[in-house]
């Protein structure tokens, strides 16, 4: 059996070398069908989101927003979300990404991510890591693509605008807060009253931006699913919360719990949940919003 001559063998190696080099030993993916990324930030409340990205036979695009246990919410728009999606995989070459990256020492309560390609030729990848991504520019690519799906996390299921009336009251040692929403007609109604003020601000002058960011707020905060305290059972000797809320369509959450449990009540022990602390949080924000909108309004 004859070899052939080592320059030749050496000849063919460098070029092997060389395409390698340049790119020219990897095939350009075909188009991008569907991406799937999930994402974990730390122990915030809602920070365990995923993304599902997908060109439709139409060319048109569906995105999935996951967030917790929530309802999956599902929209469609123009090709335009999956075109950029693909061209953000062929720049960074995403589709070499693979395995799993962790950092060499051990960091607790970091970010964790994952991500899924699909391809039109029916191949893929998938990728994860926990602080810690692809070498290279591989941060910067799964940054970009989390930056543009998480651009759907305030977008709003038209169906889902239609709150018509919403209720929060906190009472503690330190005193009471409530605000309240409620929509009639055409007629926004807004009652706001956070802790330390004497009265409450009532006017209205409210309008469908606060109904859609107060049901962003519930959504974030998980409460279309917390599993509270029945609010007709209140002990109103007690430090509490208290969430009420209707929709259009019928739906009703109605819910509320108590700060003061203790070990052998569950595992919230003497304090409210991250869940409700958002909650609370979000609720004076929007309502000082709305209310410094109104001022504006008024003064002019």
């Amino acid at each position: 059996m004859r070899f052939p001559p080592l320059k030749k063998v050496i000849s063919i190696l460098l070029l092997m070398s060389l395409l390698s080099f340049f790119g020219c030993g990897h095939v350009t993916p075909a188009s991008l069908a569907s991406i799937h990324f999930s994402a974990t930030h730390g122990y915030h409340a809602y920070s365990n989101i995923g993304y599902k990205a997908e060109r439709l036979p139409n060319g048109a695009s569906r995105i999935t927003v996951e967030v917790g246990n929530d309802r999956d919410r599902v929209f469609e728009t123009d090709g335009s979300l999956m075109d950029t999606l693909d061209a953000l995989v062929r720049e960074y070459r995403m589709d070499r990404f693979s395995g799993y990256y962790q950092p060499k020492m051990e960091i607790m309560d970091g970010d964790s991510w994952s991500m899924e390609i699909n391809f039109s030729d029916g191949t893929y990848s998938s990728c994860g890591g926990y602080m810690a991504y692809p070498p290279g520019k591989g941060a910067a690519a799964i940054g970009k693509v989390e930056g543009l799906l998480s651009r759907w996390l305030d977008q709003e299921p038209a169906e889902e605008i239609a709150l018509i009336s919403f209720r929060y009251e906190m009472c503690c040692e330190e005193g009471s807060e409530a605000f309240s929403f409620r929509k009639k007609d055409a007629i926004y109604t807004i009652s706001s009253r956070p802790l330390g003020a004497d009265k409450p601000f009532v006017s209205d002058a409210g309008d469908e931006d606060l109904a859609k960011m107060l049901a962003n707020t519930i959504r974030w905060s998980h409460m279309g699913s917390y599993t509270g305290e029945n609010p007709a059972e209140e002990d109103t000797s007690r430090p509490r919360w208290i969430l009420l809320t209707e929709y259009e369509n019928g739906q009703k959450i109605e819910t509320m719990d108590y700060f003061d449990r203790s070990t052998g009540d569950n595992w919230r022990y003497g304090v409210p949940s991250i869940s409700e602390m958002d909650l609370r949080n979000e609720t004076e924000r929007c309502f000082s919003l709305q209310v410094r909108r109104i001022e504006e309004r008024d003064a002019q």
